[in-house]
């Protein structure tokens, strides 16, 4: 899996090489929306990278301020190790991480729910939509 930084008032996808030294592999940039059309993704909804956003690839996708997830939001309010999407099946369920402030799914908070196409996802101030790519 790809990983790449959301920072908390813009996406910052400009701001990636001056972040790169302090991760300790390439942060590439969201992909844009022609490359996400028919695979499962996390579509970007807010902020300056609206449209693009991240393939759903192999069983699980990080989420968290860690540097080691898969997705890292660069903000104080989401949790190391936040929430991870899994693959189960054919379906993907979104899990929260035992994270303090939660995690919600269409404004509301869950621990674990199966994701269908257009939920919206909220971890801490980084929003995304749910598509299955069908």
């Amino acid at each position: 899996m790809e990983q790449t930084r959301i920072g908390t008032s813009a996406w910052n996808a400009g701001d990636q090489h001056a972040r790169r030294a302090s991760v300790p592999h390439e942060v590439p940039a969201p992909r844009a929306a022609d490359e996400l059309s028919g695979k499962p993704r996390l579509v970007i909804n807010r902020g300056n990278a609206v449209g693009s956003g991240f393939v759903l690839q192999g069983e699980r996708t990080t989420i968290g301020r860690d540097s080691s997830s898969d997705i890292v939001i660069d903000d104080f309010t989401v949790s190391k190790h936040h929430a991870e999407v899994r693959r189960r099946g054919d379906d993907h369920v979104l899990v929260d991480g035992g994270s303090l402030n939660g995690t919600y799914l269409n404004r509301l908070p869950v621990d674990t729910a199966v994701l269908h196409d257009g939920d919206e996802i909220w971890v801490g101030k980084a929003r995304f939509t749910y598509r299955t790519g069908l």
